[in-house]
């Protein structure tokens, strides 16, 4: 289990399969919200959420999206805070060699992600920064990436100081060329 905090006031919590048949049973466990998938899941939140307990006060808004034999995720807002709809958001995925990189492009291009991505070259990583419209979940790349932000700051920063290798579309180029 992997709690991190993607935004001011918004945690997500990922599980790996395993964690989610061990936690559930089955997926369709999960996905039922009967009385004891509600109760694990309340007792995830209650054990995550430990750290974050001043900045999460009130009631929360809990999505859960899961897919069978790639676990979940699982993210956590405060229910009166207003969802982005129509803005776009950039999320920056950190990559350790080509090998994950072309991986994890490949992935993004099966999903049908639409919208604006480039590639950069870090001293030791790549980057990719991603335009998706609204607001979207990019828990499937968690099994390529080093790690996944959405900072407007550190997307700034490689593009200010990281060696562009493709503008506009490079996850429509990388998916295509590896496909």
């Amino acid at each position: 289990m992997t709690v991190y905090k993607i935004g001011r006031k918004k945690l997500k919590i990922t599980l790996t399969d395993r964690e989610v048949i061990s936690f559930f049973g089955t997926y369709k466990g999960l996905t039922s919200a009967n009385s004891e998938a509600r109760l694990a899941v309340g007792l995830l939140l209650k054990k995550s959420l430990l750290e974050y307990d001043t900045e999460l006060e009130g009631r929360l808004l809990v999505e859960i999206r899961a897919r069978e034999n790639a676990g979940c995720v699982i993210t956590v807002s405060p229910a009166d805070s207003s969802r982005r709809s129509s803005k776009s958001s950039t999320v920056m995925f950190e990559f350790a060699d080509t090998n994950a990189l072309t991986a994890g492009a490949v992935r993004l291009y099966k999903s049908r992600f639409f919208g604006g991505s480039s590639l950069y070259k870090m001293p030791h990583t790549y980057r990719l920064i991603v335009t998706a419209r609204g607001e979207k979940d990019f828990y499937f790349m968690n099994e390529f990436c080093l790690r996944q932000s959405d900072s407007v700051i550190e997307a700034a920063y490689t593009k200010e100081h990281g060696r562009l290798i493709c503008e506009k579309n490079a996850v429509e180029r990388l998916g295509r060329a590896f496909i």
